[in-house]
């Protein structure tokens, strides 16, 4: 890469330069991320109540490791883009996972469904996922997401969440993060849950369609399958699909930065 050139477009839209894998080279920007007003205060305590704990973090360390990773991404010609689209801080109580699978499903979703439904009384959350994951997630080895999952064992964590991987497939998710700098993380479980339950209207869009945003960095059984946060109506839901590598217009992957 060249000292000037952009990982980035004016949307924060991820720029699938030199991808093999399947990938949509331009977007109609027709599934969007909807723009979001952030408010720490409100993340904060989101998280805080529905994950059980601050993890030792106050409000204004919260806000100041978040605010210090986008001014870092700005101040790089190659990355300051990103900050131009869709982005949620969060943070992640330090926590003993024992089984990726387990954790999922009866702390993160459950949590999520707790902070999502608190905000819509009228709407709901979904879980469609029926089959037990206990024991049947890994994390794929090129996401460089194992770094959330170690640093979660022995420490709380605070990142941004960015669904800036629009219409690509996963084999070109998993190609275009690994010539991206080193702080740049494919989002996985935890920090996905994490985003929505401190933002639980990510995917609210009432004037068009949002994306489905996959948790790329999870492997279930079957390599041609993965899992998903998906607005339905105005519901929320979680579930799992083929997607076969192929790239769909209404797919997106999420990056994640550390602070």
């Amino acid at each position: 890469k060249s000292e000037k050139e952009e990982f980035f477009d004016e949307h924060g839209r991820c720029i699938p330069d030199g991808i093999t894998s399947a990938v949509y080279e331009k977007t109609r920007r027709y599934f969007l991320v909807p723009d979001v007003k952030i408010n720490y205060i409100d993340i904060y305590n989101r998280i805080k109540n529905h994950l059980g704990s601050d993890g030792g973090i106050t409000l204004e360390d919260f806000k100041k490791r978040s605010e210090a990773i986008l001014s870092d991404l700005e101040l790089d010609p190659t990355t300051k883009n990103i900050t131009k689209g869709p982005a949620v801080p969060f943070f992640i109580p330090k926590d003993n996972i024992t089984d990726i699978g387990s954790s999922l499903v009866n702390k993160y979703i459950k949590a999520l469904d707790d902070s999502f439904s608190q905000e819509n009384p009228t709407s709901e959350f979904v879980n469609h996922c029926t089959e037990d994951l206990t024991n049947n997630l890994k994390i794929s080895p090129d996401s460089r997401h194992q770094i959330i999952i170690d640093r979660i064992q022995d420490e709380t964590i605070v990142g941004y969440y960015f669904p800036s991987l629009l219409e690509y497939s996963f084999p070109a998710a998993i190609e275009r993060v690994s010539s991206l700098p080193d702080k740049f993380i494919l989002a996985g479980g935890f920090d996905t849950c994490a985003a929505f339950i401190g933002t639980p209207n990510l995917l609210l869009r009432k004037d068009g369609y949002p994306p489905l945003l996959w948790m790329t960095a999870l492997e279930g059984p079957s390599p041609q399958a993965a899992y998903h946060i998906e607005a339905y109506g105005y519901n929320l839901t979680f579930n799992r699909r083929a997607h076969l590598g192929h790239a769909a217009e209404y797919w997106s992957h999420a990056l994640v930065v550390l602070g």
